[in-house]
């Protein structure tokens, strides 16, 4: 008889080597990874390495009496080398010192396991923003201030007492989410934070969550505030004005006569915000009349009509350079025998920040979607969903719970393009404020959105102010709101002004911008090649201009230094 209790330990032994082990042998790789991580002097990514030698060592000089540019500090390589070039610019021509902004809070983690609040805690966020700090060292004189920074118990005890009481208000009121810290309107970066770091296609006002945003934005809005009205530094760097960690910094420096540059859209390279206008997307108001005033107005059509056929073809211009997808590119998929005389709604990415535009009805993507399908289907409209070419995976959770809500919807399979939607005869399209509004005026079929979007100035698609509007414009969805010569001519007025109208430095700019920015986006693109893209962006004539034409004219050349400090850069209006 065979020995069972060494039949029973050799199992035990087995089960062991199978299971535990290579669980504690992955602890302790995860744990390791993280010491190194969090032990590193700069940040772990290669490519600021790179950037940095790229750049060189900048020249010594007196920066004692110069101008002060705060420079937010967001951790990506991308930001981190446009903004050391735009500062190597600006202290050659005018001496310029630059305090950096470290907006690392809650954007240090996504989730809200105990794994999240220790990589947002404050000693692994200081450890963490300081490797950046550091590496913009030789491109930078000092800290302005940090998001995380921790001020007197006092204050602190303050700051959580006034949070929490926000709180409990938010928490219970009808209507729209509304916070104001200060007199600086926070409830729309407290959603879009919500949506992005929860993560949640939803946003909950009474999850606790909510509480802990509400909190850092006190700290933000009292940092920022003490910083930019002590300081008063003659122009502030941001990348976008989305979520809490970048809109508090831009809206407050506003608020304190500081201007204020960001460069989150693709569209326009470095937009100056102002407090009627603080979102980094571009503002496309006077479209239509500037598009007027031109002349050649037939051949400025032609233009965009020949680029516009190109992205129906599946090809990605400069300003939908942040896809991943084409909506054009044509696969296998057949669109479904019933969309002809139908709608379709096209879905946002559910975990995007929605409110890049201003008059938004809707506090998400989930809530917009989720009336629509209502609205649609009280009217008896015929509809179809379709899912987000560029959207994250998570959606894919989200678009579940909504088929498990709404068990007869039609989903389109994502390979579908638009182009065979509008060939399958599709009646109308919905959007919040999507890009395919001009794409369908193009080819005579209307839309409808519900936001100040890109297209307001233009009349080829019609947009609800308020959800009653909303609900009524879906009851007649198929309405054309212009002869279909004239929705064609619109939308390609849109585009020429959106993409192709500018100077020449101004196209040659963002080109070079879009080319630097999608080498950050091919993961496999060698070194060399980034740095290569780096050095045609900073070194060009348009990128060169563009910084000389942020100071005062004739002021900040090399030759009149000290006149250049004294004069500094030109200062925002009302100061």
């Amino acid at each position: 008889m065979a020995d069972t209790t060494s039949i029973e330990a050799t199992a035990s032994n087995g089960r062991l080597s199978q299971g535990y082990l290579p669980r504690a042998k992955t602890l302790i790789a995860k744990a390791a990874r993280a010491i190194r991580l969090i032990g590193a002097r700069h940040p772990a990514d290669r490519r600021v390495d790179a950037l940095r030698r790229a750049l060189g060592q900048p020249a010594r000089n007196d920066r004692s009496g110069g101008p002060v540019i705060a420079i937010q500090v967001v951790e990506d390589p991308l930001f981190f080398g446009l903004f050391c070039a735009i500062y190597a610019e600006l202290r050659n021509a005018c001496a310029a010192r630059a305090h950096l902004v470290l907006v690392r809070s809650i954007n240090g983690a996504i989730g809200t396991d105990w794994k999240s609040a220790i990589w947002r805690s404050i000693p692994i966020g200081r450890r963490l923003s300081s490797q950046w700090a550091r590496a913009f060292r030789p491109w930078s004189d000092r800290i302005g201030y940090r998001s995380l920074a921790i001020g007197s118990p006092l204050v602190e005890l303050t700051d959580a007492l006034r949070s929490s009481v926000e709180w409990r208000r938010v928490r219970d009121q009808q209507g729209e989410f509304s916070v104001v810290i200060d007199g600086v309107p926070v409830g729309d970066l407290i959603i879009d934070t919500y949506l992005r770091f929860r993560p949640s296609p939803e946003f909950r006002a009474g999850d606790p969550f909510v509480r802990k945003l509400i909190r850092q934005a006190y700290r933000d809005v009292r940092h920022s505030r003490r910083y930019f009205r002590n300081v008063r530094p003659e122009l502030f760097l941001t990348s976008y004005s989305t979520y809490i960690q970048h809109g508090i910094a831009a809206r407050v420096a506003l608020q304190q006569g500081v201007r204020v540059l960001s460069f989150g859209s693709l569209a326009r390279f470095g937009k100056t915000l102002t407090s009627d206008d603080w979102f980094h997307t571009a503002n496309t108001e006077r479209y239509l009349i500037d598009f007027s005033r031109l002349e050649s107005a037939d051949a400025r059509l032609q233009q965009a009509a020949a680029q516009l056929e190109r992205r129906f073809n599946g090809r990605i211009d400069g300003a939908m350079s942040y896809m991943r997808a084409s909506a054009y590119v044509r696969s296998g998929e057949v669109p479904p025998d019933g969309l002809k005389g139908s709608v379709v709604v096209f879905l946002h990415d559910f975990y995007d920040s929605p409110h890049i535009y201003h008059d938004i009805i809707f506090p998400d993507f989930w809530t917009w979607a989720r009336f629509t399908i209502d609205a649609l289907r009280e009217s008896g409209v015929p509809f179809y969903l379709k899912p987000h070419p560029n959207q994250i995976a998570l959606s894919g959770d989200a678009l579940r719970a909504l088929q498990a809500e709404y068990a007869d919807l039609r989903f389109l399979a994502p390979g579908i393009t638009n182009t065979q939607l509008v060939e399958g005869g599709m009646a109308a399209g919905v959007t919040m404020y999507g890009s395919v509004s001009h794409e369908l005026a193009y080819h005579g079929i209307p839309s409808i959105c519900c936001a100040r979007h890109p297209h307001n100035a233009f009349a080829f698609c019609r947009t609800a102010r308020t959800r009653d509007e909303y609900r009524d414009l879906l009851r007649s969805p198929r309405v054309v709101p212009l002869p279909v010569d004239e929705m064609r001519r619109q939308a390609l007025a849109f585009f020429y002004m959106q993409n192709l109208h500018g100077d020449a430095d101004e196209i040659a700019l963002r080109d070079l911008f879009v080319s630097f920015w999608k080498a950050f986006e091919a993961a496999d693109l060698p070194l060399a090649e980034l740095v290569e893209r780096f050095d045609a962006f900073r070194l060009s004539g348009p990128f060169k201009r563009f910084v000389q034409g942020l100071v005062a004219p004739a002021v900040c050349r090399v030759d009149e230094p000290r006149r250049a400090v004294d004069n500094a850069l030109a200062a925002p209006s009302g100061r």
